[in-house]
């Protein structure tokens, strides 16, 4: 089911996404990825597919616009406009708008999806007891200002921090927010709640290690490292553990959401 939601924060913008709905489910699964919230990732197609067929009601959302569709590009917020507040806020819009239905949420978030999700639930208290956090080879912030700089030049006419590598675009607000932001794994801990992190790149196991490191309940939460996936786990046999191997999490005694072991999803 295609889903548009207006937006709280931004006048005559939208947010669009896709939801698959599981009517006997009161466990909805949201994942979010890079910048956009990468609602067409190909790791998040597949991993929906699994999830539902799970039993679970599954989100996939773009904050801004990244997509084929022209209207949608128009009509959505766009990247330039993000910052970390138009984020989180958006982010509890949506699950007020969607999660109305659902008792449970699980909140899975790769790259800067983990980032994004760790600070929602910092600002967001409400959600914590009701939740289910994962990272997929997380990013960890703040980043270093040398990094910044290296990966971005400033636009002088767009009054815009410009991606040598790509096209994304940053507004001043959003990237002084990215070198300055309060250290995410010391947010992270704060939380103090029981999270599955799977790790594959030498950078992802870097930052995977860090948080766990922080993590207060440690006995409840797991590390895990996918040797050989790329940091989007583009391969079948990763995707396979790696889903698995978050779903075996998932279904461990203490919540006990379904069937103990996952079987591999065929596609």
């Amino acid at each position: 089911m295609k889903v548009k939601i207006k937006s709280k924060k931004i006048k005559n913008r939208f947010i669009y996404g896709e939801l698959l709905e599981n009517k006997k489910s009161n466990f909805l699964a949201i994942f979010l990825s890079g910048f956009s919230g990468s609602k067409e990732l190909p790791l998040f197609k597949q991993s929906s597919r699994f999830f539902f067929k799970k039993g679970y009601s599954v989100l996939r959302f773009n904050f801004c616009n990244d997509s084929d569709d022209k209207k949608q590009m128009t009509s959505a917020i766009k990247l330039e406009e993000m910052n970390f507040s138009i984020y989180t806020e958006e982010l509890k819009n949506i699950l007020d708008t969607l999660g109305k239905n659902y008792s449970h949420f699980l909140m899975v978030g790769h790259s800067f999806g983990a980032a994004i999700f760790v600070t929602f639930l910092s600002k967001y208290k409400k959600y914590r007891k009701n939740s289910e956090l994962v990272l997929w080879d997380p990013s960890l912030l703040p980043w270093k200002r040398k990094w910044m700089e290296e990966d971005f030049s400033f636009d002088k006419n767009k009054n815009l921090y410009r991606s040598k590598r790509s096209k994304e675009f940053m507004n001043k607000t959003f990237y002084n927010e990215c070198i300055n932001i309060k250290n995410t794994v010391g947010i992270f801990r704060a939380l103090n709640k029981e999270s599955l992190i799977v790790a594959a790149t030498k950078i992802g196991k870097k930052n995977a290690g860090k948080y766990l490191q922080k993590q207060h309940n440690k006995k409840g939460s797991k590390m895990i490292i996918i040797d050989g996936a790329s940091h989007s786990f583009g391969e079948k046999r990763h995707q396979i553990k790696l889903f698995n191997e978050t779903f075996e999490f998932l279904t461990r005694e203490d919540i006990k959401i379904g069937k103990k072991n996952a079987l591999e999803a065929e596609w």
